[in-house]
């Protein structure tokens, strides 16, 4: 098998497997998983049956009926799929513990998605901690893998893409399709995913509704595809403007492994276009995405800004932290976009009506949460409990790296000021002097305002 590097035995036992079980925890697709495709391959070697496993909890920390019904649509995609490969698959409803207290009589070899959150990571072994069995961990869901790309922390992109780009060539290239016919089709389905009636139990309280986006790995191609077409041309020209569209629009599709990076970067290879915009999809694809997993992997502890800053970065946040503040917001008054911030209520209206903001314009709403909260660890809270609330892409590496750059990760000291010490600050000036602002404006309040 090619792709021998991504898979970690994690655990062994002496117990002959009887079965093939490949847990679906990370990555929710049928194409370029090679995870699933792992799993085959020990099927088909040890002439065992195999079993697609999926856990719905709808009492997951932090889920809503926005988050899940993206998840759901992908597990439908799954589910016909795996059909149409006459592989059994299992949608089990309940807590990942307990459902696996069924699957624990007879021994089984377990294949899983590879899990980059220290939540995730701690989920992972409280399941396994109870198993019988041969269990394999994959690296399903980044370009180059995790543990081979860096063994440490990494500071910032420039430690970490060498180490990337001395294997990239690799492991864009080492995904193989396994030939697979089914004896038998056993479904069990304990989630309604048609009708999805079960949001309804979700719903309660202040769940945002649904987001504009419909989830799964078929959505997933037309949202590249789109992209490739129609705006990866103008790329690395017009990728940080938040006044025209040019983002991939992808990273929910990425957060819920929906589609492989491997895949949007072999298509993205065949579109006859500038160098230029190859070279900065890479960079944001692979470069600062793995750069984020990296962070989360080997963070431990995503809660206490101490643990997860640079020294020097904390060091003047707490310098700076009780400098007087021109304007402070209540939580529910940045939840509600009733600032003084014209461009920061449009970028909370983006993240509320459409479910992820403008990349750039996501940084720029994280720094004047600081700039407007009493506290860092308020602030750093209210960012993170926003970003999960609302953004399909939340409770992601990405999504916990880019809130932790507002607090100076992966960045440098910048002269210091009021409040932010020496971590760099942004302004509304700037986004003017920069970007033609008010078309932002118009075109998020005539998508997505409520």
């Amino acid at each position: 098998m090619i792709f021998l590097d991504r898979i970690q035995k994690v655990k062994d036992s002496t117990s002959k497997p009887d079965s093939v079980l490949y847990w679906m925890q990370g990555a929710f697709r049928t194409h370029y998983n090679y995870s699933l495709e792992f799993a085959i391959r020990m099927a088909k070697e040890y002439k065992l049956p195999l079993t697609v496993l999926i856990i719905v909890d709808f009492s997951y920390p932090e889920a809503n009926a926005r988050t899940m019904k993206f998840f759901l649509d992908g597990i439908k995609d799954v589910v016909d799929n795996l059909k149409e490969r006459r592989i059994p698959v299992h949608v089990r409803r309940g807590s990942f513990v307990e459902v696996f207290k069924s699957y624990y009589e007879k021994p089984s070899l377990i294949v899983t998605d590879k899990p980059y959150m220290p939540k995730t990571i701690n989920l992972h072994r409280a399941v396994y901690r109870n198993l019988d069995a041969q269990i394999y961990e994959v690296d399903s869901n980044l370009v180059v893998p995790a543990n081979l790309s860096s063994e440490k922390k990494e500071a910032g992109a420039y430690t970490i893409r060498p180490k990337i780009l001395k294997f990239l060539n690799k492991f864009s290239r080492d995904f193989q399709m396994e030939t697979y016919n089914g004896a038998r089709i056993e479904t069990i389905l304990e989630v309604d995913l048609e009708k999805q009636s079960e949001l309804k139990e979700i719903m309660k309280g202040t769940s945002p509704p649904p987001a504009p986006y419909k989830g799964g790995e078929i959505e997933a191609s037309k949202v590249l595809k789109e992209f490739l077409e129609t705006k990866f041309h103008y790329y690395s020209k017009l990728r940080g403007d938040p006044s025209v569209d040019v983002e991939s629009n992808l990273s929910p599709y990425l957060h819920y492994g929906h589609i492989s990076p491997v895949m949007i970067l072999k298509e993205a290879s065949k579109v006859d276009t500038s160098a230029d915009n190859f070279d900065s999809l890479l960079e944001q694809l692979v470069i600062r995405r793995e750069l984020a997993h990296n962070f989360t992997l080997f963070s431990g502890n995503l809660e206490d800004l101490q643990t997860i800053l640079p020294g020097w970065a904390f060091k003047t946040l707490l310098e700076h932290q009780k400098d007087q503040r021109e304007y402070l917001y209540t939580v529910c008054e940045l939840e509600e976009g009733k600032t003084h911030d014209k461009y920061w209520n449009a970028a909370q209206t983006e993240l509320v009506g459409r479910g992820k903001i403008h990349n750039y314009m996501r940084m720029y709403w994280g720094k004047k949460i600081i700039e407007w909260t009493g506290s860092i660890a308020d602030a750093y809270r209210t960012m993170i409990s926003l970003n999960n609330k609302y953004a399909l892409d939340g409770r992601d590496p990405n999504s916990y790296a880019g809130i932790a750059w507002c607090f100076g990760l992966h960045d440098r000291p910048f002269m210091e000021r009021n409040i932010f010490g020496k971590v760099r600050y942004m302004s509304a000036k700037g986004l003017e002097r920069k970007f033609e602002m008010q078309k932002y404006i118009e075109r998020i309040m005539k998508q997505y305002a409520l």
